[in-house]
């Protein structure tokens, strides 16, 4: 089994996974499970990665500049979630729990990096 397939597959498990626990929190009336957002990102890092193994294999410049420009572009949307956060919170716009926050900045964060190496790999 080639290592694109065994990504899509724990792809497939992870959303899976995030389903459930998604399903079971809304299904209790209450907010759903903090890990459901981290599962949700493991799913969208795991399919990222099925589509950027072949460029990561070579480890040549162009994988490490695909790195290298996915991490930059990453960290100022970084920033960005964190002023939000904070905004929203300052103002008492949304009332959320630290673990869910932390959840979902966490979760947004692996997003983020992975999404943006796969944009920086289509563009070069």
């Amino acid at each position: 089994m080639s290592l694109h397939k065994a990504y899509i597959g724990f792809g497939f498990f992870f959303a899976l996974n995030a389903l459930l626990l998604v399903s079971v929190g809304l299904s209790t009336g209450n907010e759903p499970i903090p890990v459901s957002y981290i599962m949700i990102a493991m799913s969208i890092m795991t399919f990222c990665l099925s589509y950027l193994q072949p460029q990561f294999k070579a480890k040549d410049e162009r994988s490490r500049m695909i790195r290298e420009k996915g991490m930059f572009y990453s960290y100022f949307a970084v920033l960005g979630y964190i002023m939000v956060f904070l905004f929203l919170l300052q103002f008492n716009i949304v009332n959320i729990s630290a673990v869910t926050m932390l959840s979902v900045l966490a979760a947004m964060l692996i997003s983020t990096v992975f999404v943006s190496m796969v944009i920086v790999a289509k563009q070069y």
